[in-house]
């Protein structure tokens, strides 16, 4: 018996395994694809069962065979609800040192070429980092001089 009546995606399982589904989830994509693999494993079940039961002659290897199939698929589809949202410890460190570095950008100090400056330092160019200039507070900042040309530039401070 599926539970798919309501509007939202938490209806679509049985009160008691909505907090097992709820918990840990990190987007609705996550929930789709559970949502998903649980109708495939449902469906497999279903065709598995009826095989069974149209091709054994035998009652008692019948009623076995099937009950062993849906205790695999209800096996399998509780292992993959507990799986959903845990990351192994060794994907944690890759996401923490990705929010590192965009940290640090956001704190990175940068500006354009005609800006006033808000804080004193050595900022170098964007386009070529090895031109550099002294800025104080308040002054303008110029145009970059790489390759010969003046052009408008990010301007970022070094740390």
């Amino acid at each position: 018996m599926l539970y798919a009546t309501g509007n939202q995606s938490d209806d679509f399982f049985p009160p008691g395994v909505q907090s097992l589904v709820g918990e840990g989830m990190n987007t609705n994509h996550e929930k789709e694809r559970v949502q998903k693999t649980t109708l495939v494993y449902l469906v497999v079940m279903v065709l598995v069962v009826a095989l069974i039961l149209i091709a054994v002659p035998n009652p008692t290897f019948k009623a076995v065979a099937s009950i062993l199939v849906v205790l695999v698929c209800a096996i399998a589809i509780i292992i993959q609800w507990m799986l959903l949202g845990k990351r192994p410890e060794g994907d944690k460190e890759p996401v923490q040192q990705a929010q590192k570095v965009e940290q640090q950008k956001a704190e990175r100090v940068s500006t354009q070429t005609g800006a006033p400056c808000e804080v004193s330092g050595q900022y170098h160019c964007s386009e070529h980092p090895e031109r550099k200039v002294s800025m104080e507070e308040g002054k303008r900042f110029p145009p970059c001089r790489g390759d010969n040309k003046g052009h408008s530039a990010t301007w970022i401070l070094e740390a």
